[in-house]
Order: C-alpha cells, then sequence, then structure tokens
C-alpha cells in the first residue's frame, strides 16, 4: 500500500499544465524523494505530542515557495492539551510563531492558521528570553492561540545575513502530567508509513495546483497578489505580503524586475522552480533582500534576472531552469507595491 501511494504521487510528473521539460520532471522525482522524507520524519518520528520537541525540516526539503532567509522549526502538539515554550530570542530579524492545521496528508480538512504571535508584540526579559502559554483560551502575555484542529507550532526565523546572526534557542513541553514516551505500538506503524505517502500526494498535487493557478492570475513574468484569506488558508503569515508570479525566459533573454520597496521590517525576491521549490541559494544568487540589494538614488531597486552574470547589481542566477516560479515578500508593510517587470535581451543588459 506505502508503494501503492508512492506511485499515486507520482502521477504529478505527468501533469503537462505547466509544461514540464526532462530536466524539470528529474527535479520533480528529487522534490518527491523530499517529500516522502519529510512525511516519515513527520509521521514515523517524533509525532507524541505529550512529548514534543521543535525539529527542523528535514536538510533540502523545500516546498511551497520556501524563503530562503528563513529557518524553520516545528513541533507536533495536541490541542486538547496546554503548552509552555521557552526561549532565547537570538538576534534574528524577525520571528513569528504559528499555530496551524497544515496536514497534506489530508489536503482537504487544512483550515491554515490558527494563533500567531511574532516578535514585535512578545514580551521579552534584560536576557532576552520569552515564556509562551500555548492554550485555547485567553491568556494576559506571550499567549498563542490553539483552535480544536491545531497539530502543530511553526516558528519561522528570518535573517538577513545567516553568517551574522544568532538564531532562535527554545524548547516545549506539554504542561500537566504527561506520562512517560511510551515505546513503539507495532498497530500504529501502518498507519505511520501511510500518512507518510499520503503526505507525498498531498503536498506535491496542493503545491502544483498552487503554481498552475499563477498562470491564470497573471501572464508569466508578471505578478499578482493573492487575497489575504488565500494566504492565511495556507499557513501564511498575517504579517507579509507575497506578490507571486510565474517566470519563463529563452536562452537570450532577461527579466528585469522594478519597484520602490515600501517601508518595512524587511523584504526579500527569490526564484523557485516549478514545483515551488526555492532555487539552489547555498551557492548560487538566487535571492536577494533588504540587507543586500543595491538600491537606486531614488530609493527604487531593479533586479535583473539572467542566465548568466551582466556584471550588474542584483543579479538572479537561473541555475538552469528557463521557467519556474518568484516572490516577493513584504513583511509589516502598510504598502505593498507591485513590482513593474518586463522581458529584454540579455545582450541590451551590458549597454
Amino acid at each position: 500500500e506505502f508503494c501503492d501511494l508512492l506511485k499515486k504521487a507520482g502521477e504529478v510528473l505527468l501533469r503537462d499544465e505547466l509544461e514540464p521539460s526532462t530536466f524539470d520532471r528529474a527535479e520533480g522525482l528529487r522534490y518527491l524523494s523530499r517529500l516522502v522524507r519529510a512525511g516519515l520524519i513527520s509521521f514515523a518520528e517524533a509525532t507524541d505530542a505529550e512529548h514534543p520537541v521543535f525539529r527542523t525540516m528535514p536538510e533540502m526539503v523545500k516546498m511551497g515557495l520556501d524563503n530562503p532567509d528563513n529557518f524553520y522549526l516545528s513541533a507536533s502538539v495536541d490541542p486538547a492539551r496546554d503548552y509552555r515554550i521557552r526561549g532565547t530570542r537570538g538576534s534574528i530579524h524577525y520571528l513569528s510563531f504559528a499555530a496551524q492545521n497544515q496536514n497534506f496528508a489530508a489536503r482537504k480538512k487544512i483550515t491554515g492558521g490558527a494563533g500567531h504571535l511574532e516578535d514585535s508584540e512578545l514580551a521579552l526579559d534584560a536576557e532576552g528570553r520569552f515564556d509562551i502559554i500555548t492554550i485555547r483560551n485567553e491568556h494576559p502575555c506571550n499567549f498563542l492561540r490553539m483552535n480544536p484542529d491545531t497539530k502543530q507550532i511553526l516558528l519561522r526565523q528570518t535573517f538577513l545575513d545567516k553568517s551574522r546572526e544568532r538564531p532562535v534557542e527554545v524548547e516545549i513541553e506539554c504542561l500537566g502530567e504527561p506520562g512517560p514516551l511510551p515505546p513503539l505500538d507495532p498497530a500504529r506503524v501502518p498507519g505511520q508509513l501511510l500518512g507518510s505517502a499520503l503526505y507525498a500526494v498531498g503536498c506535491a498535487n496542493w503545491f502544483h495546483d498552487w503554481v498552475s493557478d499563477f498562470r491564470k492570475q497573471a501572464p508569466s513574468n508578471q505578478f499578482h497578489l493573492p487575497p489575504m484569506e488565500k494566504h492565511i488558508h495556507m499557513g501564511g503569515d498575517p504579517n507579509i505580503r507575497m506578490w507571486l508570479g510565474f517566470w519563463e525566459l529563452g536562452p537570450d533573454e532577461a527579466l528585469l524586475i522594478e519597484v520602490t520597496p515600501p517601508a518595512c521590517d524587511y523584504w526579500n525576491l527569490q526564484l523557485g522552480n516549478i514545483w515551488a521549490e526555492s532555487l539552489e541559494y547555498r551557492f548560487r544568487r538566487t535571492h536577494v533582500n533588504s540587507g543586500q540589494a543595491v538600491l537606486e538614488p531614488d530609493g527604487s531597486v531593479r533586479i535583473v534576472v539572467a542566465h548568466e552574470d551582466p556584471g550588474l547589481p542584483n543579479w538572479l542566477d537561473t541555475a538552469g531552469h528557463h521557467h519556474g516560479t518568484m516572490g516577493v515578500r513584504w513583511v509589516r508593510a502598510k504598502e505593498h507595491p507591485e513590482p513593474r517587470c518586463r522581458v529584454v535581451k540579455a545582450a541590451e543588459l551590458a549597454k
């Protein structure tokens, strides 16, 4: 049954809405292997809500146009229980906690976020330490509300410079009197395996549908701004507005993206592949943020998406792709200007 479900996940590679090339399908196979790995970690490991721990996503697992500037942690919880989250804020640029129901194994039951708590609302002591209560009823300070269907607590940490900033130190505990960690229950293992495979099926198709909709909302090489309701339903941070688009360039073309960033805590622009995975950002420059961008004298920014380095500021590398996804995030901004895009010949960039 597990293997049959993996075959079903593989059907996403045969869909043609995004006109996948052989290269895209090869990336898709790798993407599916990553999703299965994430599913196994989520369903077959660390699933006891009485003994929760914050865990990272498995290395190189990417989905939903993941932010290259973010470091994600999550913990499984039971909404019938109360939790305490303790930690030290560190020096990262922005952080937020979200109570969510984002089980892609049951995509029809996804209800998005419940409570949300971000750093400007967080009471800290003189050492930068915090203490959060996660319950279904109101609490006077550092309160993160859960809904009856909440399944996880997600911590987003946003860096301007990962080489300099210190991440959050954080731990979570179940309040009350949790019993000892039980041994493996053989009866649960088949369901955990099937849940892992269903996660890959649901996630792959959810985000394929999401990207396919990009092309319905705006032409290639243009952006659209999804309604806030849809953003929240997908588990998005309510302090973030995100312009989304599908880019497509010929071998001799480049995309110029121009915008005047609004007053905000942070912004970035990133490229992704057709599966909504961020492009390789460890060894290539495939995104730029507000701490890295070179601005024009008038405060605007011009970003150049091209296959080869044109020797201009704010160049983003397509990393061997001819099409894919792109997104612009504005964090805690009162205005959300639309980026202006135009395709030019790459040879014109040097002029």
